[in-house]
């Protein structure tokens, strides 16, 4: 199995959006502290980390796109110009393709070590959550007999593509998402909003391979009904139920905030912490959905007589371990 981490990141980046990144690719090396990570950038150098946390950075070219299942005349026209939210969709696909591993998004932060026990494994959600940006509906998504945890089985999952772990080289489910027509009928770099987004080809992959065999399902992603996740879907509002919100909805006082606002003290957030950390075996990272736009995150030491957002807590708790 390949132990490289894989992160992305291109263009400018302020202090703010700098921290973020720190925190998540830092993260990852405590939680991690044997694996090669690799930032895959040609904006940032490798002075720009601390040499403590022993981070590669490696500059891309076209020859990235080498010996791989498209034309680099698509790759040219659409995505070489496209924006690197865009461009990152497929260099990280492109990535885990040719030289296996696991790949992460520069707002995940660590949360937990990554769990070596499945190889090529996809991040899931906790129902169908964001299907509709893609035109489609909870019947079209993947059943929910496939979680790796008992229950629930009558709600369907759809796949994220930020936290996939422990990818093989050459991947048979890999190459299925970029061979598939539609990226190169698509004529245009695609977009997570679009009828057809790398999130739905996933989908299709997910149809077409032999789930345990060809590639393998897990909630390695942890997000939170906080902030603008809390209104993306009615599943995120909780209106259907689900595995996180019967958790999220045992939280002391959480009815007297408004939706995606609940705040607690340390304790119970961490309690939740470790609550779902023990729940899920391939959890490794949190999303931090609002990246530096939430003040609260920058916050460098927290008022333990306040209360915060839950994801405030656990960060802060995660950055506790990173400046130790």
């Amino acid at each position: 199995m390949v132990n490289t981490i894989y992160f992305y990141w291109d263009g400018y980046i302020h202090d703010s959006r700098r921290k973020i990144l720190n925190d998540c690719v830092y993260s990852t090396r405590i939680f991690n502290p044997n694996d090669e990570i690799v930032v895959v950038s040609n904006s940032l150098k490798q002075e720009d980390f601390d040499p403590k946390y022993r981070i590669l950075v490696r500059t891309w070219d076209l020859s990235l796109f080498d010996d791989i299942p498209l034309p680099k005349s698509l790759i040219e026209e659409h995505y070489l110009t496209a924006h690197p939210r865009e461009r990152s969709d497929l260099i990280r696909l492109i990535l885990l393709y040719k030289f296996g591993g696991s790949y992460i998004d520069t707002d995940d932060i660590a949360i937990k070590p990554i769990n070596r026990t499945k190889e090529n494994l996809v991040c899931r959600s906790y129902d169908p959550h964001t299907c509709h940006y893609n035109n489609l509906v909870p019947e079209d998504c993947i059943s929910g007999t496939h979680r790796e945890i008992p229950g629930y089985d009558d709600i369907n999952i759809f796949p994220r593509n930020d936290c996939w772990l422990n990818f093989n080289p050459r991947s048979k489910f890999i190459h299925s998402i970029l061979t598939n027509p539609k990226v190169i009928d698509s004529g245009k770099a695609l977009y997570i909003g679009d009828g057809t987004s790398w999130q739905s080809l996933t989908l299709e992959a997910c149809k077409s391979n032999q789930i345990n065999v060809d590639y393998n399902l897990g909630l390695t992603l942890l997000y939170l009904y906080e902030d603008f996740v809390s209104a993306s879907s009615p599943w995120d509002r909780c209106a259907h139920g689900g595995e996180m919100c019967d958790i999220w909805k045992r939280l002391p006082g959480v009815d007297d905030h408004e939706w995606g606002f609940y705040k607690c003290d340390r304790e119970t957030a961490l309690s939740f912490y470790n609550e779902v950390c023990n729940k899920y075996p391939h959890l490794s990272h949190m999303w931090l959905h609002s990246k530096d736009m939430k003040e609260d995150w920058l916050i460098d030491e927290l008022d333990e007589t306040q209360k915060y957002n839950v994801s405030t807590w656990i960060y802060d708790e995660i950055k506790k371990q990173i400046n130790k």
